[in-house]
């Protein structure tokens, strides 16, 4: 054998990026269009990131089944080792799950709001300073509902407007890689909130 050594290609196997993924394990809590849209993309994106959701026990098994997530359950403590956490449940849930993630939360995790605006920054200044929160909000158009809607293309070329809620320059820079790499836009003057 003269090519001893030599490793072949794996099959449909997406190409290892160039610098190592923002975020290692990343929760997305509410996994519909937009949601799962999330979940798909950082899975092409960033195969080597742990996706965990959290969303009712129907919309897990099909996010499974999807390959849009890792692991899942309807409970918040399964994103306890989670360096990011997504709240993209709409702006009442995002809020409503807000005091329950310094309990939820083992470590330190940048906690990216997906909407909610004055209630979720209310709630955002009662977490521990471990769990800075960015606001968010990409600008897309939603071919529907749920996760049956979601596409890993659905940021491609669009903006996101990002903001400090409660969290310093570092966690809003790591949020803007994440953006990149999901294919999303990063305006170059960022708003100080959403």
């Amino acid at each position: 054998m003269t090519d001893a050594g030599r490793r072949l290609p794996v099959v449909g196997r997406a190409p290892a990026p160039a610098a190592p993924p923002a975020f290692q394990r990343i929760a997305v809590v509410g996994l519909g269009a937009v949601g799962g849209s999330l979940a798909l993309a950082l899975r092409q994106a960033w195969p080597p990131t742990l996706v965990i959701g959290v969303d009712t026990h129907d919309v897990i098994e099909t996010a499974i089944r999807l390959h849009a997530i890792d692991v899942g359950s309807d409970d918040l403590v399964i994103a306890a080792a989670a360096d990011l956490v997504v709240l993209a449940a709409g702006a009442e849930e995002n809020a409503r799950a807000m005091p329950y993630l310094a309990d939820a939360i083992a470590g330190g995790a940048v906690v990216l709001a997906l909407g909610g605006g004055d209630l979720v920054a209310e709630r955002a200044r009662d977490l521990p300073e471990r769990l800075p929160v960015v606001g968010g909000m990409p600008a897309v158009e939603l071919p529907g509902r749920g996760l049956t809607a979601a596409s890993a293309d659905l940021f491609r070329g669009r903006p996101w407007f990002l903001g400090p809620i409660t969290a310093g320059a570092d966690a809003v820079a790591r949020v803007q890689e994440l953006v990149r790499a999901v294919g999303g836009v990063v305006p170059e003057r960022p708003r100080d909130t959403v």
